[in-house]
Formats: C-alpha cells, structure tokens, sequence
C-alpha cells in the first residue's frame, strides 16, 4: 500500500524561506528606511480625499512624498491639441489651451537677422544660443520672476516654488545707489554700458558678448514695447508722474489683434493720479516698490520672453472675442 503524502499545512516552501533568509539579512537602517517610506505613503493616502486635492499647490507639505501619488504623477506633455498644436498633459482638459479652438491667437512671425540665424541654425553659434536661451532671455526680460519658494536643506537640497508665479516690475529709473535692473537696462544712455551690465547678470558667464551686443541692437530697433518705454520716459515731466499701459487698448487704426510699433498716445498715458484700473501696468519714473503685472494682461508674456515675443506683440487678454472653430465667425456673446 502506497505511503500517504503529508499534509501541506505548515510546509515550507523553497520561495519562503528564501524570503526570510533575504528579511533577516536586510540591515536595521535599510529597514527602518522601508518603514519610513510606507509611514510616508500612509500619510498621503489617507490625507488625499477627492476634497483635499482643491488648492492643493496653496497647502504643499514638505513631509509627504508627492510622487508616491498616482494621482500626482501627470506624467509626460505626449497630447497635442488638433486645434493649435499646444503639448499638454494627458489628463488635462481637452479646451484648456485654446477653448477647443474658439481662441485664436496670431502666430510668431519668423525674426530677421540677427535672431533668424541664431534659431535655424544657419549661425556658428545657434548651437550654443539654443542651449542657454533661457539665460540670454534673462539678460533682456522687463520684469522680474516671482513666486512663493520654498528651501528644503539635507544631504541634497532642493528648492519647490508653492502657489502662483507671477512677474514683478519697478521703474523706469533706479533709486540713487541701486544697480539697474531688469527694464532699467534699457535706458542705460550709454550703449556700451548698457551691454556690460547685461554680461555682467548674475548666471551669464558662460553667454557671449557677441550675441548679447547683437540681440540688444536688435530689442532697440524691433521691439516696440521696448520703444514705447523709451518715448514715454522722455516725456515723463517728474518722478511723481506714472507710466499707464492700458489692459485692453490697441494701436487706432490697426486690427484688433495687431500691435505695431505703438506711440505713447495710442495705448498708453502718462498721468498723476490714482486713476487707473487693476489690470492695467502703472510703471513711474523712480520708486523703489515692486509691482505685479497682472496674468491677464496683454503684455504678460512679452514683457517677460522678449526672444520669442520680440516684436513686442500683444499675448492672450481676457476682452479677446471667440470665433467658430469651422466658420471662422466672431461670437458676439
């Protein structure tokens, strides 16, 4: 008669002691290190209801590991818009962009010399330009980066910007003693000045003095915001008066969507007084306060990107009117 088999019940199978031979061999700080991650993810998970996740960037906790999340990860810019061709994240709205294309913006028109060659390719340096584009912007933006940031110190510190970015712009003219900055550059008298300051801003050393002389010449002679500032400065009678760039005017004459070369009684106003609205840019003569640019004026982007706004042109304003995407008619309402 065959021996019967043993019961299952309590054997050891090769797999689990195997497992128990890799626990026991785990050090104490490595476990402690697994424990810790787990506590980490415990926290988030239970702390994530579909509530919480409202002004979730307004109420960051340097504590919780995010990116254990899956409701955090966004993943990869791989969904292109079929109506305006904007890269966004695949769980973005499908209208954020463009409002499904209601909103029609101008495109960038291609830039002449010098800025032609420096993108295309055709110039021995484009390499490079293209490769620190964002400290060559830097050197000629008019208004400055703001953002609630937060430093976290450690063995690797890191720096995590919490709630909104905006822009920060000051006056035309610098106090007594204070370095120029920012839109100040540009009214430098002297040109040659006006360059060794700019390749003298902190995180440019590895720029060119070539490119930096060339791209300035250019701002002068091309962007119009750049000579709007110039000729409202000029009439500027006193420090007390003030700058007023109107949130929703454009040129007389042009189409609702241009913005060509600009003079001061066109779009703009010089004024004493408190007689302005809050999203129109009110810049004086001299003061040492910093102002926010509203988002939603149409010289955000401008003011802040001269290389790819280098005209200077108008971005996206909320008083800007929706057309069919198939007809191509303006919506009255």
């Amino acid at each position: 008669m065959p021996r019967g088999r043993r019961a299952n019940i309590g054997r050891r199978t090769r797999h689990a002691s195997q497992q128990q031979v890799y626990s026991q061999n785990l050090s104490e700080e490595r476990q402690n290190i697994i424990r810790e991650n787990a506590r980490l993810r415990q926290r988030v998970s239970t702390r994530r209801s579909l509530a919480s996740y409202n002004r979730l960037a307004f109420q960051y906790d340097p504590t919780a590991n995010y990116s254990d999340d899956e409701n955090l990860d966004i993943g990869p810019m791989t969904t292109i818009c079929r109506y305006c061709n904007a890269l966004k994240f695949k769980r973005e709205t499908a209208g954020l962009c463009c409002a499904s294309g209601k909103v029609k913006l101008d495109p960038l028109l291609t830039p002449p010399q010098p800025l032609k060659p420096l993108f295309d390719g055709s110039d021995p340096d484009s390499s490079h330009f293209l490769q620190h584009i964002l400290e060559y912007n830097n050197c000629f933006r008019m208004t400055s980066f703001g953002a609630n940031i937060i430093r976290e110190g450690g063995f690797m510190p890191t720096c995590k910007i919490q709630g909104q970015i905006y822009h920060l712009h000051g006056s035309m003219v610098p106090t007594p003693d204070e370095p120029h900055q920012f839109l100040q550059i540009y009214f430098i008298s002297s040109m040659v000045d006006q360059l060794n300051v700019r390749c003298n801003i902190l995180g440019t050393q590895q720029l060119k003095r070539r490119i930096i002389e060339q791209l300035q010449a250019f701002f002068h002679a091309n962007n119009a915001v750049v000579n709007m500032f110039k000729t409202a400065l000029e009439r500027m009678p006193s420090d007390t008066h003030k700058f007023v760039i109107r949130a929703d005017c454009t040129p007389t004459g042009e189409h609702v969507r241009r913005f060509n070369a600009p003079t001061v009684n066109d779009v703009a106003a010089i004024i004493v007084g408190d007689t302005t609205k809050s999203r129109d840019i009110v810049i004086q003569r001299r003061s040492n306060i910093m102002h926010r640019v509203n988002e939603t004026h149409r010289l955000y982007d401008a003011l802040q990107c001269p290389i790819i706004y280098w005209q200077g042109q108008d971005g996206y304003d909320i008083t800007l009117k929706m057309v069919d995407p198939i007809t191509g008619t303006i919506f009255t309402h």
